[in-house]
């Protein structure tokens, strides 16, 4: 599968990227001397009323989960050296609502207020980048400057104070992370289109739904979606992120359902997949109805239940494929455990590089490892069915050979005497009738030949049947021999033999029934047991002659011939009075 070894290559460089210590540790110095934070639980609070309140420090990051609570923060910022301007960077990029304030003498009330997120347009950002920020001139030798934040996505954020130039740098391996992410995912993509193509599975129709919907999550996770946002429709961006959000859950579960399939997990094991499942059309309905927060946090508690759920259903497959259960098994059982450690980290982990290095790193492993590992998945099933497939159709290709086989020996034995192995009555005069039409439509010579094993009645009484069959066997063997391959030839009854001459007659047609009778006189037959026998046949010849005479007549006259040749000595050729005028 090329297309998803290079989507692997792509994706590993991408780690390697990681890897790196710029990136994995950030870029620049953070100029932040403190941060703290007050809950505002009913949003009442205004800037003078926070200000006057003591707050709660922490170290880099504030994680609440989901929160309908405001966070009032402080942030004291260290002045840059020649008073360059200072970048307040605030992640995630999904948050909802945030708003700066800085005291300034000349602004209403003594506060400059400033605002971004993602339920303000795009267009209207200080900086044209998906991380969310502000622009500043830190008075030196230190600032306070005021957050309020309020959102109703997961309320986990961090805030850093950077110069241009280190933001700047830090949104562009950002940029690069994600074209990497995004590159890796449609490349599996593309090769999940072109199996499909090949294979038809429905296996390979789940993982491209699988791939869209998990890029799609990836690219609003990391909010490049921010650039839709506008002023006619500030929710537009929530509603595409809770969308793709709730659908990565549905997705997942469905696909990796049809993975767990073919294994034979428990019967009960399947049908808890329904739950998951059924989940979706309420979920939706909580969004339509107003109730998004509820469909969210709904969507989150399946999506961590989910995962582990898979793990249970891995230990219960009966049947072995491939991959092997135990593969199986290995690969969920680590997804389990890297999606736990991530979640324990977004808790516990309270600085901004481990937290960015987390977030990052959780992108690239659920989404592009997972992705390569299904789409390795996926074309190992789509192999296993190849072969399958293919084993399916040699067997059904034998049966049909079997039966073929049966059909032509029925057919041969419809048409063939089972003594001698030569043309029964019926298919000799089928052949000899359409050789004589053909003869008369052309003008083309037709000789007819009735043969007659002389004296094969006495060969029964005295020697028994057994004999008699072996001398017609020899009969019919030699006078076959002698015949040329495009003459006719079959038993027409008990010892009685007929043969057509094809295109020959006049004396030619002579020369070869003189020559049977030859030929069979020529040499005794041995018996299995007992003396040896000398046999001679008698031949009635007779020819079309041009005449219009049906075939049932020309043996007829070659029948007269034949009982002729017998009165006449047995042993040898008599024409018949009616070809005796032919040229």
């Amino acid at each position: 599968m090329p297309l998803a070894v290079l989507a692997g290559l792509w994706g590993l460089l991408a780690m390697v990227c990681l890897a790196t210590p710029a990136t994995a540790q950030g870029r620049g110095e953070d100029l932040v001397v403190s941060r703290a934070y007050i809950e505002d639980p009913g949003g009442v609070l205004s800037i003078d009323d926070v200000v006057s309140r003591a707050a709660v420090p922490f170290d880099a990051v504030l994680s609440k989960g989901f929160s309908a609570s405001v966070y009032w923060v402080r942030l004291r910022v260290r002045a840059p050296e020649a008073g360059a301007r200072t970048v307040l960077l605030i992640s995630p990029s999904f948050l909802n609502d945030v708003r700066l304030f800085r005291r300034d003498p000349k602004a209403a009330q003594g506060w400059e207020v400033r605002v971004t997120g993602n339920l303000h347009p795009f267009a209207e950002r200080e900086r044209k980048a998906v991380s969310l920020s502000f622009v500043v001139g830190v008075s030196p030798p230190q600032e306070d400057f005021y957050f309020r934040i309020k959102t109703r996505s997961p309320m986990t954020f961090e805030v850093q104070a950077l110069s241009v130039e280190d933001a700047n740098e830090q949104d562009y391996w950002r940029d690069i992370i994600e074209v990497f992410f995004v590159t890796s995912m449609v490349l599996l993509l593309i090769w999940g289109v072109h199996q499909y193509f090949i294979d038809k599975q429905k296996i390979l129709i789940l993982f491209c739904i699988y791939q869209i919907v998990y890029t799609l999550y990836g690219i609003a996770l990391t909010g490049y979606f921010a650039s839709l946002s506008t002023r006619f429709f500030p929710e537009l961006i929530d509603l595409i992120n809770a969308i793709i959000y709730i659908s990565a859950v549905l997705t997942s579960v469905l696909f990796c359902r049809e993975i767990f399939r073919p294994y034979k997990p428990h019967p009960l094991l399947m049908k808890g997949f329904l739950v998951f499942i059924l989940a979706f059309p309420f979920q939706m309905i909580a969004m339509v109805a107003g109730y998004s927060d509820l469909a969210i946090i709904s969507a989150a508690l399946l999506m961590k239940l989910a995962v582990f759920y898979y793990v249970i259903v891995a230990f219960s497959l009966k049947k072995d494929l491939f991959p092997t259960r135990n593969m199986l098994r290995l690969f969920f059982l680590s997804m389990a455990v890297a999606n736990g450690a991530f979640w324990a980290g977004a808790r516990l982990v309270d600085d901004v590089r481990a937290m960015s290095l987390i977030g990052v790193q959780s992108l690239i492993v659920d989404g592009f490892v997972v992705g390569v590992f299904f789409a390795w998945l996926v074309h190992g099933r789509s192999q296993y069915g190849r072969r399958e497939t293919e084993r399916q159709l040699h067997m059904i290709r034998q049966a049909y050979e079997v039966e073929q086989e049966r059909k032509r020996q029925a057919e041969w034995e419809a048409r063939t005497d089972f003594l001698t192995g030569l043309l029964n009555r019926r298919s000799f005069v089928d052949l000899a009738e359409r050789e004589l039409a053909r003869s008369l439509r052309y003008q083309r010579p037709f000789t007819l030949l009735m043969i007659d094993v002389d004296h094969f009645k006495a060969v029964n009484d005295t020697r028994g049947h057994l004999v008699g069959d072996v001398v017609l066997q020899n009969v019919a063997r030699r006078i076959k021999e002698t015949l040329r391959l495009i003459d006719i030839f079959g038993r027409t009854g008990g010892e009685e033999f007929a043969a057509v001459i094809v295109e020959t007659g006049g004396p030619e047609a002579l020369e070869i029934a003189r020559r049977l009778c030859a030929v069979v006189a020529r040499d005794e037959i041995v018996q299995p047991e007992g003396e040896p026998i000398g046999v001679t046949i008698s031949i009635g010849l007779t020819r079309s002659n041009g005449r219009s005479i049906s075939f049932s007549a020309l043996m007829n006259e070659a029948d007269q011939a034949l009982y002729a040749a017998k009165r006449a000595g047995r042993n040898q050729v008599v024409i018949s009075q009616q070809a005796l005028g032919a040229p």
